[in-house]
């Protein structure tokens, strides 16, 4: 999310004010997790928000409206690339930018830095999750030997660093085999988000969570989402949707 993205900072923040004038409350990862396992179930109305890779526009211009609308988010980061301690860069809101996140997006300049990161968890809006320590394209033709410590050495990074409970994963591209999750359960972890779209009701897979990319900025069409994504028939949906998905995949190779 930033100005040369398909969300720019405004849409952002106007997708927060519509969440939070239609009466929607963005759940913590404990309180999504309480809802999935039944514990809690949550309001129809409960979002949670989440970011991956940990790119530096989420401290420039997505942390200023998670404050203004007091809206909570997770952010899960690649512990190989966050950049050391140092100054906090500006906001959007003291004038601070990022002109081109496309061509920096993967530079070092392009992701938070710990000190960032810190401030954003002391504030209690946001959460750190681990989205690998190497962001490498974990699918089963390229086996991954070392899946244990890749998981446990994010956890242990960002755990030592803020001194929060890191108990969620999301899987690089979405891509994970089922016998990992066995892996996360030894490391400590009780949340793995995946790309699948479709609803996440109680008693849902908390190691299948399901979420859909925000590609647009118009509030219409976030309501239309979120409308559909409530109801019990989105399940039969979402696994055509999805089978769609794997179909175009296997055919395609992407």
């Amino acid at each position: 999310m930033a100005p040369d993205r398909e969300i720019k900072p405004q849409g952002f923040k106007n997708q927060l004010q519509w969440l939070s004038e239609n009466g929607y409350h963005c759940l913590s990862s404990s309180e999504f997790l309480a809802h999935l396992t039944g514990a809690k179930p949550a309001n129809e109305r409960s979002v949670v928000i989440t970011f991956d890779d940990g790119y530096a526009d989420n401290w420039v211009y997505a942390f200023p409206s998670l404050k203004k609308f007091n809206f909570r988010a997770i952010i899960f980061v690649v512990t190989k690339f966050i950049q050391p301690e140092g100054k906090l860069r500006p906001t959007c809101e003291e004038g601070g930018k990022i002109s081109d996140t496309q061509s920096a997006e993967r530079a070092s300049e392009g992701f938070l830095n710990w000190t960032e990161i810190m401030a954003m968890a002391a504030s209690g809006l946001v959460e750190f999750g681990s989205h690998t320590h190497t962001h490498r394209q974990f699918d089963e033709r390229r086996a991954y030997l070392n899946m244990n410590e890749e998981l446990a050495r994010s956890k242990k990074e960002i755990e030592r660093r803020l001194g929060q409970w890191c108990g969620a994963i999301a899987w690089p591209w979405g891509q994970f085999s089922q016998d990992w999750v066995g892996l996360l359960l030894e490391s400590g972890y009780r949340l793995a988000f995946t790309t699948r779209v479709g609803p996440n009701m109680p008693k849902s897979d908390p190691f299948l969570i399901r979420r859909f990319k925000v590609s647009r900025e118009d509030t219409a069409s976030l309501a239309r989402r979120l409308w559909l994504y409530r109801r019990p028939f989105s399940a039969i949906y979402s696994h055509f949707y999805n089978l769609d998905r794997r179909i175009k995949a296997a055919v395609t190779g992407r």
